[in-house]
């Protein structure tokens, strides 16, 4: 067949036609197509429309409720409404809660970029909260590089120390634990003095005295983990445990005086 073909593209127009297309298929390489950024935008607003329609947000809010893990499809979704709506903060904020609890901490910060630079006094109470969270779960994870976790760190206390005042007793103990990881000794003695000072529960108030011990004496100033120890001596209640710790503190700090007296507290008590 191939040897009749050249002789029939000369008798017929057909083949010749024929030819000339397959020279020309050779010739041309295929033109690739992209669609223009409009179409795109439009495609993605009609996705987003079609999902609004078939799955409203009280769906939404159910779904997550039903399955605390966030899906791939759950986080597109919400990052769709967001740009439906980049002003509305409580997307946002949802849009930042189940990207932390996946683990994907760019998309948190990206939702909630628009407080990004903002004091914690001049944002919504629960973005200030969410934002230490996230501060937080970095602070935490071995994935955060050293060259961020110093200017996040500073971030971090420098919002805890705002916030501090408003949070539950339970959220303040564990910030405590973050902050004196993180070597902020200072800092998480201050804390514990308020949260001693604001708890009614005396397990939790115990504790709180005690980290602020171990605190200060990391820092390596014994003197200051004395001080911090008497400001507080009077909230918390007598015990053999008490007077033995306030004796080796203020020995440790160089107080023969002060260890004398805590001593005789500790003797004078009756032995059980």
């Amino acid at each position: 067949m191939d040897l009749l073909t050249p002789a029939l593209e000369h008798r017929d127009p057909y083949y010749a036609t024929l030819a000339e297309r397959r020279v020309g298929a050779h010739q041309a390489a295929p033109r690739e197509h992209f669609a223009p950024l409009w179409l795109l935008a439009s495609l993605i607003l009609a996705t987003l429309a079609a999902l609004l329609f078939l799955y409203p947000r009280p769906y939404l809010l159910k779904t997550l409720r039903d399955h605390p893990q966030p899906t791939l499809a759950t986080l597109a979704y919400l990052r769709l409404m967001v740009i439906e709506q980049p002003s509305a903060a409580d997307t946002r904020l949802l849009l930042a809660q189940e990207a932390l609890a996946a683990g994907d901490w760019p998309l948190a910060r990206d939702a909630l970029s628009p407080w990004r630079d903002k004091a914690p006094s001049a944002v919504p109470p629960e973005v200030a909260a969410m934002r230490l969270r996230l501060q937080q779960a970095e602070l935490g994870s071995p994935r955060t590089l050293s060259a961020r976790r110093d200017a996040l760190s500073k971030a971090y206390v420098k919002d805890l120390l705002a916030l501090a005042p408003h949070m539950a007793p339970s959220t303040l103990r564990h910030a405590i634990t973050v902050v004196a990881s993180l070597g902020h000794y200072q800092t998480s003695a201050r804390l514990c003095t308020l949260l001693i000072r604001r708890t009614r529960n005396p397990a939790l108030r115990q504790a709180a005295f005690d980290s602020g011990i171990k605190a200060l004496l990391a820092s390596g100033d014994a003197a200051a983990a004395l001080a911090f120890a008497q400001a507080d001596l009077p909230l918390m209640p007598p015990s053999r445990i008490l007077w033995r710790e306030m004796t080796r503190l203020a020995l440790q700090a160089g107080n023969a005086r002060m260890a004398a007296e805590y001593a005789h507290h500790l003797v004078k008590l009756p032995s059980s």
